[in-house]
């Protein structure tokens, strides 16, 4: 669907060449829909389930995991600034603990984060299902609701 961000409509578009070919990202989803739907309306015809079925749709469930780091110890690692990612550095005195992390409660900053992020996700029509700490420390996951793959696609885009 058509929505507005910083003042400015965003329709999402498919683009596809005079010859088919497409030149985007959206439209082999929509093709691969395409084809789900017809092969397995004629799988379940001939092995006779279902044989009344008018449309086969599929959900998707995506994820986003990352970490979140204060922006004065982001500063300090060059390998963070320009990379992006972690090339030096030492394995955490507390590494992967489920106890610790996974199931402790978000940290006040991390959690007025994450909730200011899941409101501006609605405001985008993204309403997100699932937030909370992932098994790393500092590593943390927000979901949105189930839904069809093709919207699916485009919500995880615009949460990324």
């Amino acid at each position: 669907p058509c929505f507005v961000l910083d003042r400015v409509l965003r329709v999402p578009c498919a683009f596809v060449t005079h010859l088919g070919a497409s030149i985007d990202e959206k439209t082999p989803l929509l093709r691969s829909n395409d084809a789900v739907h017809k092969q397995g309306l004629r799988l379940l015809k001939n092995i006779k389930i279902c044989t009344d079925a008018k449309a086969i749709h599929s959900f998707l469930g995506w994820e986003q995991e990352f970490f979140i780091i204060p922006a004065a110890m982001y500063r300090k690692r060059p390998d963070l600034l320009n990379c992006g990612r972690t090339l030096i550095g030492k394995l955490p005195q507390r590494n992967q603990v489920g106890d610790f992390n996974y199931f402790a409660p978000l940290c006040k900053q991390v959690e007025t984060l994450l909730f200011n992020v899941s409101a501006l996700m609605l405001k985008l029509g993204v309403p997100m299902a699932v937030l909370h700490n992932e098994v790393a420390p500092g590593q943390h996951e927000m979901s949105p609701i189930y839904c069809q793959s093709t919207f699916s696609a485009d919500n995880n885009v615009l949460f990324m």
